[in-house]
Parts: structure tokens; sequence; C-alpha cells
């Protein structure tokens, strides 16, 4: 695609954030970045660990900071885009059958959140089981599949914009739903931004994945092509 045309998609995708609230002049650089991979360097699979952002990137970007703070504390994780499900299943898929049985987490917002959920399911079909999954949000969840262990979903009773999580038969698992209709400051786009539940959401990370001591840590972004 050449300059011209990448110049008007990129255009296009600032007129749909402004109708939206955004304000693109002052967007930060990873609404535009496909994927952010949080990894350590030259080290052996710790697992699959991803993170699953809403809408465009732009109101999910507590998750990015989940994910700075893992790699911070030894572990390799990636920030993608809610629509790149298929290929982040994909992904774990090949690594599972590569590495042997590893620790399998999932976290999501908004979109990302109903997209983590679908992950699991297709997870299921190929016996993988999830260890852990966060949800913040989620707008449309299906329901959750028996190959999950444990899942901690936030969302919103009443005011807001973020259903509890039902189960699917044959689960057997750990299902939390934390309401938080009653906060007069948390709403569906800063749940994710919370401190203390991001270090809930950390811990329970940490307590699954080993975690790399002497590791050297990056940060690699990966653009989209327009």
């Amino acid at each position: 695609m050449n300059k011209t045309m990448s110049c008007k998609l990129i255009c296009c995708f600032a007129t749909v954030l402004t109708v939206l609230g955004a304000n693109p002049a002052v967007l930060p650089a990873y609404a535009v970045q496909s994927t952010i991979e949080l990894a350590a360097k030259r080290t052996k699979h710790q697992g699959d660990i991803y993170l699953l952002r809403g809408f465009a990137g732009v109101f999910s970007r507590g998750l990015d900071n989940i994910g700075t703070k893992l790699a911070d504390r030894g572990v390799t994780a990636k920030v993608i885009p809610h629509s790149d499900w298929v290929s982040a299943t994909n992904q774990i898929i090949s690594n599972q059958k590569r590495y042997g049985r590893k620790p399998v987490v999932l976290i999501g917002h908004s979109l990302g959140a109903n997209a983590i959920i679908r992950m699991a399911t297709e997870l299921k079909k190929k016996r993988i089981r999830v260890d852990y999954m966060a949800t913040f949000a989620a707008t449309n969840p299906t329901l959750v599949p028996s190959n999950v262990r444990k899942i901690t979903n936030y969302y919103f009773k009443t005011d807001g914009w973020g259903k509890p999580i039902k189960v699917a038969r044959g689960f057997r698992g750990r299902l939390k739903n934390i309401d938080f209709s009653k906060s007069s400051t948390v709403g569906h786009f800063n749940i994710d931004k919370q401190p203390r539940l991001q270090a809930q959401v950390i811990n329970n990370v940490l307590r699954i994945v080993k975690r790399r001591k002497s590791a050297n840590f990056k940060t690699i972004i990966t653009t989209p092509s327009l």
C-alpha cells in the first residue's frame, strides 16, 4: 500500500476516534500499534500470557501497564488487539505442541474480555488447559468452558458497562464475579487501570508462571501494515 493511501487510512481512524470522544492528537503511541511484546531476551518458553485490549486499543492502556509490570517481574507477556484473538489462539496451540504443557494465562478488557473467552473455548477443543483468566468489563461474554481453572471477572451489575460471567456445563474451576456498581470512581473505561485490581491480577499470574531471575528484559513493538 502506498504512502498516500496509508495517510488516508490514518486520517479516517483519527476521525472515528474523535467521534468516540478521543482526541487523536493526544493518543498514546500504542493506539496505532498492533502488538506490544514485553519479553525476556534469550529465555526459555515460560508459557503463553496474553493481554487483549478493547476497541481500537485506545481505552485499555491498563493492560499495557499490567504487561510492563509482569515483564519487570520476569514474566514474558504479549499485549495485543482483541481482533488478533484467532492468531493468538493458533500461536498458543503451536507453542503447547512445541514446548509441552506450559501455563496459559488470558487477560482482557471490554471486547478483549469477550475475546479471551472465545480463545479458551477454542483451546478446549485441543484439550489445552487455561490456568487463569481475568476479564475486565466484558460486554458480551459467552459461557466460560470447562478447561479454565480460575477466572476473575470485574463487572458492573448496574450503572455500568460490563456483564457477569457464567460458566458452561462441566466447569469445575473457580469463578469470582466482583461487582463495581457501587463505586463512583470506577467505570468501563478505567476499571483496568485500578492499581489494586492490577496488583491482584499480577499476583495471580506470578503464582502460576515461573519467573526468570536473570533475564534482560526489553519491550518489542510491532506496528500494523496500513
